[in-house]
């Protein structure tokens, strides 16, 4: 007589689904990540190196029992300090506002001008990118939503419109009492 199996066959698929979708995910996000400008690729691979190296003597260090020295702590910190100096060096921000009234988008200069068409922010993002000497897409723009709670703007349509025109740079919104 034949008999079903004890175990089922999707035991084993759905877990490993589950890290293929995680490993896929990761494909997708690693064009994202991209080396620092102000840097060469064999430095930063040689400090993350030395970071790693580090954290494993620590590791050993803590496993066998015996204190960390105050010159592995420093060395560490030294690293992750240059690590978020790299990451300054490189990365300009500016903060583009909404206005409550209307739903346009201006910034301080230090007078209030205008961002009302496709020209006007091309012409933001090449003198920002000519004046600190970076390209495009380190730029970051930070869009402040009106600080009203129930203020109507800007709508979907104007929203759509902003991310259009900054397409090209980092491109981020500041919602009140929206939490990341």
């Amino acid at each position: 007589m034949v008999e079903m199996p004890r175990r089922s066959v999707t035991r084993f698929f759905i877990p490993m689904i589950d890290v293929l979708t995680l490993l896929f995910s990761l494909y997708l996000l690693m064009p994202i990540v991209s080396s620092v400008q102000g840097e060469s690729e064999q430095d930063r691979i040689a400090r993350e190196e030395r970071l790693r190296q580090l954290e494993n003597e620590i590791q050993l260090k803590s496993e066998g029992g015996e204190s960390l020295t105050a010159k592995l702590r420093e060395e560490i910190e030294q690293l992750r300090r240059e690590k978020i100096a790299a990451l300054k060096s490189r990365l300009r921000m500016r903060v583009l506002e909404i206005d409550p009234k209307d739903g346009s988008l201006f910034y301080r200069d230090p007078e209030r001008i205008e961002i009302d068409s496709s020209a006007k922010a091309n012409r933001l993002i090449a003198s920002d990118a000519e004046e600190h000497g970076v390209a495009p897409h380190d730029l970051y723009y930070l869009i402040l939503y009106p600080r009203e709670r129930f203020n109507v703007y800007p709508t979907a349509d104007q929203r759509e419109t902003y991310d259009t025109w900054f397409k090209r740079v980092a491109l981020d919104y500041d919602i009140p009492g929206k939490k990341k």
